[in-house]
């Protein structure tokens, strides 16, 4: 039997007293991962489970950790993990700038040119 993926990314809590998800599921995560720590620890999913101490910070990876290869992500498909996009300008840039040149290459999409 093939394993399932169990992967959690949150994006709608944008303010501080926001959550999508109770503090304990950090807890039980074996990878918990963020776009920006210091946003993350203000607003977001992340800063309820650090508060109730059931996240180390310390152990919270940036996805900027991730791709530059600095830490390391997911090591088996069996992992839990758990991300909390709160929304970082330049890394949505990269990301859709990627995206579009993805889709650019498999000649999917349309381009529209402005009026």
């Amino acid at each position: 039997m093939a394993a399932t993926r169990r992967t959690l990314t949150c994006m709608g809590a944008d303010m501080e007293d926001k959550h999508e998800l109770f503090a304990d599921c950090f807890g039980r995560a074996d990878l918990v991962a963020c776009d920006r720590l210091s946003q993350c620890r203000v607003i977001g999913e992340l800063h309820h489970a650090v508060d109730a101490g059931t996240v180390d910070e310390a152990e919270v990876v940036e996805l900027g950790e991730l791709t530059g290869g600095r830490r390391p992500g997911r090591t088996s498909d069996d992992q839990i993990t758990i991300c909390d996009l709160t929304g970082v300008g330049v890394q949505d840039t990269a990301i859709a700038r990627l995206a579009f040149a993805r889709a650019l290459e498999r000649g999917l999409g349309s381009i529209f040119e402005s009026a």
